[in-house]
């Protein structure tokens, strides 16, 4: 006998990757576990005779011989196999791109970091030229856009968009695509989330703006990411944490960020869960409280390396005297190709600057061999060489240079540029 399952509490790319592999390996009965997200459980109910699923209660594993496994690598996240582990005579075949080393040891593993784990297989099938039907396109289409979030995702590859684009060649219908990622709320969970917008904890990690929030809830509660993924994007968060006591002895905690530098999957690994350094969650067998100091105790560990002013500063590579003429200043502005120059006095002062708009002040010829000083504009922007990258580019946005002036206890110690950032932004 041969098998093909994924994880519990599957999403729409753990579907897609088990309806995957059954046609990648079409003697394997595809063994869904007894917990699904509720808009999988919506699509499957639909389509179950076509995807030819069996539920895991349906099915003998006492002549298992082999397994495939998608979506995950850890025996602990499949429904009620954990006896499997133990088998010696079992063959085990994992395709998984979560790269955290889980419990499963496998015969065969398909290991990469793609977006989605069903890209992986679409691959496979694409290159044996298997055929799909538009329904099965439309599947792993929501398996692709679920897991990279409509491929926004820092975790989105290109081999994503290949796949998405190959689907989308294939008949996968974009309308029933979107209309199970939309999930709307109803008055229960607008009332939580109106609760989380009021009774929010905010903390600092490094330069990141973390919220926390414990709020009640109850299982029947379906959408409780969305309402994370809207209460950060409403706060203006880099990561949310909202943490849902069930009963009185089970917890989910739900997290989501939009900062590369924070991964919320690896922090609630640490639980039990799983995810995306985006997006994921845990549910944890405990009571909230206690749920919520273990997830503090990790939140004190985490270190946030973020870009520093220091990290990205150049020399300052042209610059006025206080001394230069206006003419000469504006010949030097125009040669360098920037809109202003820095006026460095004695010691590393930036006393000002000079943009060639303050050319059009010139009324009176003399008024060209004065000095650039007459005319500099003393008020700048500056940064630190401690500041982070989003504060500079937040300041950057408020300059009309093109540049900011590092400055440290009064002296001029470089320049941080529009190209210094776009391509520490850009990971170039």
């Amino acid at each position: 006998m041969i098998a093909a399952t994924t994880h519990v509490n599957a999403d729409f790319d753990a579907l897609a990757s088990l309806v995957a592999a059954g046609l990648l390996y079409p003697e394997a009965q595809r063994v869904l576990p007894g917990q699904v997200q509720p808009a999988v459980r919506d699509f499957i109910a639909i389509h179950w005779d076509l995807l030819r699923l069996r539920a895991r209660k349906e099915v003998d594993l006492s002549g298992l011989k082999r397994l495939i496994v998608t979506d995950v690598s850890s025996w602990e996240r499949l429904d009620d196999m954990r006896d499997l582990a133990g088998r010696a005579d079992l063959r085990v075949t994992v395709w998984d791109h979560h790269l955290a080393p889980g419990t499963i040891v496998a015969d065969e593993l398909h290991l990469e970091p793609t977006g989605a784990v069903v890209t992986q297989l679409l691959e496979v099938i694409q290159a044996r030229d298997l055929p799909l039907s538009p329904i099965h396109a439309t599947l792993f289409l929501l398996g692709i856009h679920h897991d990279t979030g409509s491929l926004s995702y820092p975790s989105t590859t290109p081999r994503d968009a290949r796949m998405a684009a190959f689907l989308l060649e294939n008949g996968a219908d974009l309308n029933v695509v979107a209309g199970y990622l939309a999930s709307a709320l109803d008055a229960r969970h607008l009332d939580l989330f109106g609760r989380m917008l009021e009774e929010v904890e905010t903390r600092q990690l490094g330069g990141l703006r973390l919220g926390l929030c414990v709020q009640d809830a109850d299982k029947s509660m379906t959408n409780l990411p969305s309402v994370v993924s809207r209460f950060m994007e409403i706060k203006g968060l880099d990561v949310a944490l909202g943490i849902f006591p069930l009963s009185g002895t089970r917890t989910a905690v739900i997290g989501r960020a939009s900062a590369r530098e924070f991964d919320v999957g690896a922090l609630l690994r640490h639980l039990g869960g799983g995810g995306h350094p985006g997006a994921a969650s845990a549910m944890v067998s405990a009571p909230v409280a206690e749920v919520r100091a273990r997830l503090e105790a990790l939140m004190d560990q985490v270190e946030v390396r973020e870009a520093r002013v220091a990290d990205l500063m150049e020399p300052v590579r042209a610059s006025l005297s206080p001394q230069d003429p206006v003419r000469l200043a504006a010949e030097r502005v125009r040669q360098s190709g920037r809109q202003a120059l820095l006026v460095i006095g004695d010691d590393q002062i930036a006393l000002g600057t000079f943009a060639l708009s303050q050319v059009d002040k010139i009324r009176h010829e003399r008024q060209w061999e004065q000095p650039v000083t007459s005319l500099m504009r003393r008020q700048m922007t500056s940064v630190r060489p401690d500041q982070t990258l989003r504060e500079s580019l937040h300041l950057m946005a408020g300059s009309e240079l093109g540049f900011l002036p590092v400055i440290d206890a009064g002296r001029l110690l470089g320049e941080i540029t529009r190209g210094a950032i776009i391509l520490s932004l850009y990971d170039f």
